[in-house]
């Protein structure tokens, strides 16, 4: 008697979607993440050594990524949080036996209790803050004469500043370095339309004036970020 195959498979092979399709998906389950985050379910909560970082474990795998890559001197972090992710960062610094992280926000007064790491440096204030922004790129300078370094912002949300905070320290990013607007995934992409003009916006902004960066596509390979279209890299020159 000939054998019967009841499994159901097929010669087809797997299911394609199209590019349409594949980035319903995406947004759609994106969009979930983000309303059971807002309902109190901790789908963003991501914990690095038991400190909160509201972050995609997929963008924290890219940033070691681009860590390992570039081995920068100094990570610039506007926006500490609980400090989770200042944390993460520094902690790959010390793994590669590399690197230090400035980690900026309004907040960090010394009653918090922030995590205490080596590598890590917390500063109170605004992140575009004349004084602020001086004192991030002095400690640059005081690297080495061309210092690799990585920028990270996740702050205030709102266009104009993020779009201060890209034009303030775009200047830091060395050719091939990376400079990353965070949560662009607000307003149209998908969640909070009612938020306003936010970080995609900011970049739109930037990049119009600015041509020697553009948007790395790899690094939201994953599919699933909270920053699409927000890894920027400075072009090498041509």
């Amino acid at each position: 008697m000939p054998h019967s195959d009841d499994t159901g498979s097929d010669d087809t092979g797997p299911e394609t979607f199209s590019a349409e399709d594949e980035q319903r998906i995406i947004r759609d389950f994106r969009r979930l993440m983000f309303d059971r985050f807002v309902a109190g379910h901790g789908t963003l909560k991501t914990r690095w050594l038991g400190v909160e970082a509201i972050k995609y474990p997929t963008d924290l795998m890219m940033y070691q990524e681009l860590i390992i890559r570039r081995r920068p001197d100094l990570i610039v972090e506007t926006g500490t949080h609980l400090g989770g992710s200042g944390l993460f960062l520094a902690t790959i610094c010390d793994l590669i036996g590399h690197g230090e992280v400035i980690s900026i926000d309004i907040r960090n007064g010394p009653e918090r209790d922030l995590p205490q790491h080596p590598r890590l440096h917390f500063i109170q204030g605004s992140s575009v803050a004349p004084e602020i922004v001086a004192m991030v790129q002095a400690r640059a300078e005081a690297l080495g004469p061309s210092p690799e370094v990585m920028v990270m912002l996740d702050s205030d949300h709102r266009l104009l500043h993020v779009l201060a905070e890209l034009e303030a320290y775009a200047p830091l990013v060395r050719p091939g370095g990376y400079l990353i607007a965070e949560d662009t995934h607000v307003k149209d992409h998908p969640n909070l339309p009612q938020y306003g003009p936010g970080p995609a916006g900011a970049v739109a902004f930037f990049l119009a004036r600015h041509p020697d960066f553009e948007v790395d596509e790899t690094c939201t390979r994953f599919m699933m970020s909270q920053n699409p279209g927000g890894f920027l890299r400075r072009r090498m020159p041509a």
